[in-house]
């Protein structure tokens, strides 16, 4: 897994700039990460997470960064073969109701990262039911992730179903 980080400005289309040369040199992005929130003289902080094939990974992420630094996108960090962590889990009860956006932002703060979010959504005041992919660090254990994730639970009055 590569973790990037860049500073991309605030205009439409700044996004596509960053994903396309991850694409075009053979990345397979599983997440990214706006942080609206942080934004400084114009221009927002992006994390962005994907993996390349191991054969091809030194030459293609020297054409990703090459090509991002044409574009004029400030790299900020990058981080290759992360020893972050996976978990799954489903949020259940007025998910959205409770302000999903914060509920990522407040795991983000704990440098816990949702990779994925999949929803069952029916009426904003009806019960609802999210899947969550999150990555968090090495240094972080599974009891320590399951403790943030309750005390969010716990505030909100959501459900957790985790493995």
């Amino acid at each position: 897994m590569i973790y990037l980080e860049v500073k991309l400005p605030d205009i439409p289309g700044s996004l596509i700039e960053l994903i396309r040369p991850v694409s075009q040199h053979g990345g397979n992005i599983y997440g990214v990460l706006h942080h609206h929130d942080k934004k400084v003289k114009n221009m927002i902080p992006v994390d962005i997470w994907f993996e390349l094939s191991e054969e091809l990974i030194q030459i293609s992420l020297e054409n990703i960064k090459k090509d991002l630094i044409e574009k004029n996108i400030q790299i900020t960090k990058i981080s290759v073969g992360s020893k972050n962590k996976i978990l799954t889990f489903i949020l259940t009860g007025h998910v959205f109701d409770t302000d999903i956006t914060d509920t990522i932002k407040r795991l983000d703060a704990k440098n816990i990262k949702v990779l994925e979010l999949h929803a069952k959504f029916t009426e904003v005041d009806e019960i609802s039911s999210v899947i969550m992919k999150v990555e968090f660090p090495e240094v972080m254990t599974k009891f320590e992730l399951v403790n943030e994730i309750e005390k969010i639970c716990e505030e909100k009055k959501l459900f957790l179903i985790r493995s």
